[in-house]
């Protein structure tokens, strides 16, 4: 573990008194009476719609589309297959020599690899039509020998998905220290398998486009966390200039991740719109988002790990393998859950001697994305049942061996020995404060009570440290140059004294409208309330950005606002005082009017300087942050088992975490309530299941099961806040934190309370029963 030298933020301006206060949520109210409006709703004229013919096989010679009957129905425009439209695939862009992505046509052209990928696309006066026009789609494919298992399809032997590139598109090494000397002087040495599956994001609006020729171009509504990267690719691929096509983002129902991505419905789309010279839309429905949007996670990690006679940890030798799907996901590629979890697997510990071996396998299933705590999630639980596996290995308290190991802030900042420059913190204390509300204390009296009660009750814990903000030096050093890592913003005074901000960082229900307004009526001075985040439009201005994923928009857009706030401050304090004839330091800002501190009689009206030259009071500017800040926390729970189902009942989840300065608290608090639901329903509850022809089984919400607010524990939350000093304000990223953690802290306490191990999730009530029957045999 080296120490790393800490670099400064950028000195950020303070005016005003708008961060760290819980306002109300400026986004909820046309939300909860109706008035939003999503890409659905959007009132356009002589609109068709768009229905897709999606393959029925997981791999096979696509022979023969015949789409002539099906044009010829009533209501029916027309019917595209890929040679109709003719179009070039997706390739995500990357520079790395371990990495090799997939081209992924936009429809099916000599192959199909995987159930549900598209192969027609009907329009058609209503979905309605469009769906019969698909049935009437004759496809003719030869079926071949899918491969489902990732370890199958990397077998040297194993036919080609994509012919000409091995199905090991990832394989890389990381070796740092000496990995078999500190496993060779370990007191203590485990060796396990650990392994996750599918998950879905399942944000209540599915994916929606919807695209209209213009005079000049073609405009796109599309339910998007990346839109200036959707225009990007649509520019490219249907061979336009980038001022012939305006993507814009209504109100999203949700993204999680699934959404960051650019998908080859959003090309198709505009690619009809202008091919047929009307509108177009097409509203994903549940079948096709389980199915054919992303998926994520399915992992399975072989580790080696060693503890001294002293209870430090000394040695990890990782076997990482991925299941990909088949194809990657625009920009982020192939490597993003690889590269994402080999990094964080030594976690918030100390570790000098590290080895892993990261592997992606292409298979014949719906390709693997973003989804809130990518790559993060895995981690954690690695690095968190491997304490516990040698702790009691060794007869150890887990605890004690967690507080032996975790960083201390003293030694902060640091570089891990995957090179993640860990910014500041408390690990320890968050560590502390989580048992200590949980009555860890008291822990055996409370297991003692509960087997009077006739109930086993399980305690776990859980820590983890994960980074927040990533810049353009953290693409780049991956390889993934299509992500640019930073995001910028626009903002105008109006006439009236408001102020209007774009950004490439959508809103997706996180309540960044409020929080994203706060930071810039912070660096102005002025309300609040005056401030107004506009839903983001490639139009506004020409900007360019990351987008709305990996916990970054208080930083990265948080800073580009600062910036270009900061500027607009300076522009009207110069006018002002030239009005006033008085300097620009004795000024100040109070409501919509500039005036002489101490004299508010002598003052300037904002609007009155706009009105005068609005021009000058439209400004843009991007922000790259300086490094990823680093979001921690500990989880801490306590179940009971029920002996005669098997069912696990969450009595008590603590959270203790730190994502340096809150911007609005109360909004902290309801993302880290949120993503711990998802970390719960991921641990417990939701696992995708393909047959060996690859096959969905769960291929609907009947079959894939996600847990209602009935299964949901109170979260008891506790803020530990430390603010990041290479940040503006001292942000860190707080969306994804509380999914992080569920799983190791959940499988933790039930093989406490049963006396067995559960080294995957979901941990099902089959399972547990299961276990409890072997342990009393």
């Amino acid at each position: 573990m080296a120490r790393g030298g800490m670099r400064n933020a950028e000195n950020v301006t303070v005016r005003g008194d708008a961060i760290g206060r819980s306002l109300p949520r400026v986004e909820d109210l046309p939300l909860l009476i109706g008035k939003a409006t999503f890409v659905d709703d959007l009132p356009v004229t002589d609109l068709l719609e768009v229905s897709f013919v999606r393959s029925s096989v997981a791999h096979g010679r696509l022979l023969s589309v015949d789409t002539n009957s099906a044009s010829s129905l009533p209501g029916v425009q027309a019917v595209f297959s890929a040679s109709d439209l003719d179009l070039p695939p997706i390739v995500s862009p990357n520079e790395n020599p371990n990495v090799d992505p997939p081209p992924q046509p936009l429809l099916a052209t000599d192959k199909v690899r995987y159930a549900g990928e598209p192969i027609a696309v009907a329009v058609a006066r209503n979905r309605y039509e469009a769906e019969d026009a698909c049935e009437q789609v004759v496809v003719e494919i030869e079926e071949l020998e899918p491969l489902i298992d990732p370890i199958a399809a990397i077998d040297p032997e194993a036919a080609e998905i994509h012919e000409g590139r091995p199905n090991a598109a990832v394989d890389f090494l990381t070796d740092e220290g000496d990995v078999e000397r500190a496993l060779a002087r370990a007191e203590t040495v485990i060796e396990r398998t650990f392994s996750t599956p599918r998950h879905s994001a399942l944000p209540i609006e599915t994916r929606a486009v919807l695209a209209r020729p213009t005079d000049d171009g073609v405009e796109i509504w599309t339910s998007s966390q990346s839109p200036h990267k959707v225009r990007l690719l649509v520019a490219e691929l249907l061979g336009l200039e980038l001022g012939e096509v305006r993507v814009i983002t209504p109100s999203v129902g949700g993204g999680f991740g699934l959404k960051a991505h650019v998908y080859p419905e959003e090309i198709i789309l505009p690619a009809i719109a202008l091919r047929i010279g009307r509108p177009v839309k097409w509203v994903e429905d549940r079948a096709e988002n389980l199915a054919a949007a992303t998926q994520a996670r399915a992992q399975r990690i072989t580790v080696k790990a060693g503890l001294d006679s002293e209870g430090q940890l000394c040695g990890m030798d990782v076997e990482m393998l991925c299941d990909q799907g088949a194809y990657g996901a625009y920009p982020h590629g192939i490597s993003l859950e690889a590269m994402t979890t080999s990094g964080m697997l030594p976690g918030p510990y100390r570790l000098s001697d590290f080895r892993v071996r990261v592997r992606t396998a292409i298979t014949n299933k719906s390709p693997i994305g973003a989804y809130r705590g990518v790559g993060f999630v895995i981690a954690a639980f690695v690095h968190e049942r491997v304490i516990d596996l040698l702790a009691r290995e060794a007869k150890l308290d887990p605890t004690s061996v967690r507080r032996r190991n975790l960083i201390g802030s003293d030694e902060l900042p640091c570089e891990s020995i995957t090179h993640h420059p860990y910014d500041s913190g408390d690990y320890q204390k968050a560590f502390d404060s989580a048992l200590k509300q949980i009555s860890f204390g008291s822990m055996e009296e409370q297991k003692a009570e509960a087997i009077r009660e006739g109930k086993r009750l399980g305690f776990g814990v859980a820590c983890y440290v994960e980074p927040t903000g990533m810049n353009s030096k953290v693409f780049k050093m991956r390889g993934m140059v299509g992500v640019e890592g930073y995001d910028s913003a626009h903002a105008e005074v109006t006439e009236d004294g408001d102020v209007r901000i774009w950004t490439t960082t959508p809103a997706i229900g996180q309540g960044s409208d409020t929080t994203l307004a706060q930071i810039a009526a912070q660096v102005l001075g002025v309300p609040a309330e005056s401030v107004r985040i506009e839903k983001s439009d490639t139009a506004a201005a020409e900007l360019r950005g990351t987008g709305t994923f990996s916990s970054r928009s208080a930083i990265s857009t948080g800073g580009a606002i600062e910036k270009v706030c900061r500027k607009l401050r300076k522009l009207l304090m110069e006018d002002a005082a030239e009005q006033l004839e008085a300097s620009p330091g004795d000024l100040e800002i109070e409501g919509s009017e500039i005036h002489v501190a101490g004299s508010p009689g002598s003052s300037v009206n904002i609007g009155e300087l706009v009105r005068e030259n609005p021009e000058r009071y439209r400004l843009s500017d991007t922000y790259d942050p300086l490094q990823t800040a680093y979001s921690y926390a500990t989880h801490a729970c306590l179940v009971s088992v029920d002996e005669d189902t098997g069912q696990v009942r969450i009595e008590r989840y603590v959270v203790v975490d730190d994502c340096g300065t809150m911007v609005n608290p109360t909004i902290v608090e309801g993302q880290v309530h949120g993503a711990t639901a998802q970390g719960i329903a991921g641990a417990l509850f939701e696992a995708h299941d393909y047959d060996p022809a690859g096959q969905l089984r769960t291929a609907s919400l009947l079959d894939y099961l996600i847990p209602t607010a009935a299964e949901m524990p109170e979260v008891e939350l506790t803020h530990i806040e430390i603010p990041s000093p290479v940040t503006p304000f001292g942000v860190k990223g707080a969306g994804e934190g509380g999914t992080i953690a569920p799983a190791p802290a959940l499988a933790n306490a039930i093989g406490d309370a049963i006396g067995a191990e559960f080294n995957w999730f979901p941990i099902t009530p089959e399972q547990v029963w299961s276990a409890m029957r072997s342990s009393a045999g």
